[in-house]
């Protein structure tokens, strides 16, 4: 910057800011779009940022306008601040907004103009850093979520590749410098600037998200399964932890229902004539244990030099994973190791049906197939044998066609689970774009990646080792609880010993993991993501407001970072209206909020370590209940169906601390075959659930 256009911005800063409103911030993000001004062709940029802001779960908004940005606690550009991007206009507003103690993250800053407000003096572009340090030394609070070595260093690609993207690496004056690529130059840099702070970070978060998301990221993973990959989750949880660390009491929304600590769900790939055989053992077990699972089903029809027709003749045993309350996903048509191919599976079109489509493979090379059948037929078939509805798809050996997604998309499906997380280096949940393509338009189905299976292919699961196998899911998901993230389990029903190690690794989680069907957590996150509230500070009271539209029966949950200082956290609609969420204390300082009233919807609560026995299931009649009652007070049990509706009331009265064992007669309450949720609520507000089969 020159002498003069310095002076110049300095005399413009001091009357804006002299002129600036006395009024508090907007609390929360204002990602400011720059797609326009840097003149893009497509939207990966804005995509990976609000992507990331999505999974922190701070609320936000999209804007081309400064000066609206401006108003928010928080602005995120979405892309580079070249030379050009900014006016001199622009340049001033946005010094004035972190000198009145505003917080900006941009990543790649290139415009000199604006080096003094991000404390650096240059950059240094190369398109062979390999790797992120992230600096432990800095003792930096937006670093808090950064607590793994897997964390602490993340890979942007292999080494092997002679280059990769741009990126920059900065030289500092006054900023902090809080990552080091792996050259040591300064990745990552935070500044204090008057009452504010500028970060930059030297890439474009395209790079680190969404071409991981498309799976073209030059190899960055460091294991391909079984394995804790969590590149593009640490900038996530990085913007809620600068976020959190500037502005006090910050709010975000939970990355699990209720009050869970995480999620995890259960998911069987049928694709054996074994499996068929064996799956019985793994849905007494889950139904024992009110876990419901998803059973993704092989369309196994026809004989080929691969598989016998082991789909054929199993109407008993579909029913009987059907009558034991499991959920139901395709798995494909053929299991085909070659469905990737475009060559050997182009993308075919819309119309097939189990009569026309008749694919082979002679223990080589597959003929006939298309994407297109291999998802419309295995969809439609299930639904008519099944006569539900069939929302997820899983392909065979994970084998993802390059427009996978897009049929998928016009054939209804919403949900695929075709990745493993560590090849995509994320856990959380992501809205897929078509033809993987940066300029792909978004899609309608979320990728809910496979995090841990029974697929070790240098050294496979056996009935020697699968207790160690269990040990490996378990230290993956440990980490996954650390960051709230979800955990995808893929278990092939084949083996009895492999219920085995799914039984040690379940028996091992921590009280307060969720158990969740694949498609009841997608539908969750999908809620989670259109959730909108605003949050408002006066001294030590907190209020969050959460507009009448929102559906509280979606069990989001928020999160208040040092929460337990606060005198009072009020949780109302726009209008003033309270509402009955309950406060509870969160790990050492915060608070987590979730929606008290709450008995049922759609994405059932079973928490691990619930002290409620509700048997026999199924039943016709007879329904035992056992309980455990710290104190004498009332108590309510009723009958919720799955969609949230009261059915009945089983029992209303006071009763005496201690065990409790109740009787009820269900053949007198005039009630309806199905699946039914037992919901027991206390005097002190707790609440017990246990799902049940009436027959």
């Amino acid at each position: 910057m020159t002498k003069h256009l310095l002076l110049t911005v300095l005399f413009a800063l001091n009357l804006l800011v002299d002129s600036l409103p006395a009024q508090t911030a907007t609390r929360g993000i204002a990602i400011f779009d720059l797609s326009v001004k840097n003149g893009e062709t497509n939207n990966a940029r804005l995509f990976s940022v609000e992507h990331m802001v999505k999974v922190a779960g701070i609320n936000y908004i999209v804007t081309q306008d400064l000066a609206e940005a401006s108003t928010y606690a928080m602005i995120f550009c979405s892309s580079l601040l070249d030379v050009s991007t900014l006016t001199s206009e622009e340049k001033t507003e946005l010094i004035a907004f972190v000198e009145a103690g505003g917080t900006l993250l941009a990543p790649r800053v290139q415009d000199e103009d604006l080096f003094p407000l991000f404390g650096i003096t240059a950059y240094d572009s190369d398109f062979a850093r390999f790797a992120i340090h992230w600096n432990a030394a800095a003792n930096s609070e937006a670093l808090a979520w950064i607590d793994e070595p897997e964390e602490w260093t993340i890979s942007l690609g292999r080494s092997t590749y002679d280059a990769i993207y741009k990126t920059l690496g900065y030289t500092t004056s006054t900023a902090e410098t809080l990552a080091l690529f792996d050259d040591g130059s300064a990745a990552v840099t935070s500044n204090a600037y008057g009452a504010g702070r500028a970060v930059t970070v030297g890439l474009s978060f395209k790079e680190v998200i969404l071409r991981n998301q498309i799976n073209r990221d030059y190899e960055a993973q460091r294991i391909t399964s079984n394995g804790f990959e969590p590149t593009s989750d640490v900038f996530s949880l990085f913007v809620r932890g600068l976020y959190s660390a500037l502005h006090p009491y910050a709010v975000w929304k939970h990355t699990s229902p209720g009050r869970s600590a995480a999620t995890v769900m259960i998911t069987h790939d049928i694709d054996s004539g074994t499996g068929m055989d064996t799956l019985e053992v793994f849905v007494d077990y889950e139904f024992a244990e009110d876990i419901e699972a998803t059973y993704n089903v092989t369309l196994r029809y026809f004989d080929d030099e691969l598989m016998d027709p082991y789909y054929l003749n199993r109407e008993a045993t579909m029913e009987y994973i059907k009558s034991h309350g499991q959920a139901f996903g395709s798995h494909s048509v053929g299991h085909f190791f070659d469905f990737a191919d475009e060559d050997i599976f182009p993308i075919g079109q819309a119309g097939n049906t189990k009569a026309s489509y008749a694919p082979f493979n002679d223990g080589e090379v597959t003929v006939g197939g298309t994407v297109y059948a291999e998802c419309e037929v295995s969809k439609d078939e299930l639904e008519k044998d099944l006569a539900v509805p069939i929302r997820t798809f899983r392909a065979g050996h994970l084998a993802f066609p390059k427009f996978l997604i897009d049929v998928l998309d016009e054939l209804g499906y919403e949900y695929n689970s075709t990745v493993s997380s560590s090849d995509v280096l994320t856990n959380f949940p992501y809205q897929n774009k078509m033809g993987r393509s940066f300029s792909g338009e978004v899609s309608q189905v979320y990728e809910l990646p496979v995090t841990i299976s029974d697929v070790f292919h240098n050294d496979p699961i056996g009935p020697t080792n699968y207790l160690e196998k269990s040990d490996i899911w378990f230290e993956v998901t440990r980490k996954n609880i650390g960051n709230g993230a979800p955990t995808v389990l893929l278990i092939h029903p084949n083996r009895n010993y492999k219920l085995a190690g799914m039984k040690h690794y379940l028996d091992r989680l921590p009280n307060g993991v969720k158990m969740m069907e694949m498609s009841r957590f997608g539908d969750y996150w999908k809620a989670r993501e259109a959730f909108d509230f605003d949050a408002e500070l006066a001294e030590e009271e907190l209020t969050i407001i959460i507009p009448a539209t929102e559906n509280l029966a979606d069990n989001i949950s928020f999160i208040v970072k040092d929460g337990q200082d606060l005198s009072t956290i009020f949780t109302k609609d726009e209008k003033g209206n309270p509402l009955a969420f309950e406060q509870k204390d969160w790990g050492d300082n915060d608070v987590i909020l979730a929606y008290q009233p709450l008995l049922t919807n759609t994405a059932e609560e079973i928490v691990k370590g619930a002290s409620l026995s509700v048997y026999p299931s199924p039943t016709q009649d007879q329904l035992h209940i056992e309980f455990d009652l710290v104190r004498t007070g009332m108590v309510q049990i009723e009958l919720f169906d799955l969609h949230g509706n009261r059915v009945n009331e089983l029992l209303n009265q006071r009763l005496n601390e201690g065990l409790q064992k109740r009787s009820i007669n269900l053949a007198t309450q005039n009630i309806a075959q199905g699946i039914y949720l037992v919901v027991l609520r206390m005097a002190n507000g707790e609440m017990l659930r246990k799902k049940i089969v009436l027959m």
